[in-house]
């Protein structure tokens, strides 16, 4: 699978601002940053290298308890 990261250029051939993810000739995504282009590609090659960004997977207890509040966290109100 080749995936390339370039930027976007529209039917017509105008070149714009924006980034594209291209795999094996097609179009997957258009972003409107490179970082996010590159971060699709990534996600789908599966080669996650950077440390804060975590790949989303399916959770083994579905449900989980909400954390109790410590002293010190604020909580706001809403109406």
């Amino acid at each position: 699978m080749k995936v390339a990261v370039e930027k976007y250029r529209k039917p017509d051939g105008y070149a714009t601002h924006y980034w594209s993810v291209i795999v094996d000739g097609e179009l997957l995504a258009v972003t409107l940053y490179r970082k996010g282009a590159v971060a699709v590609a990534r996600a789908i090659t599966n080669s996650n290298q950077d440390p804060h960004v975590t790949t989303l997977q399916d959770s083994a207890e579905p449900y989980t308890a909400p954390r109790k509040l410590s002293a010190g966290v604020a909580t706001y109100r809403t109406r």
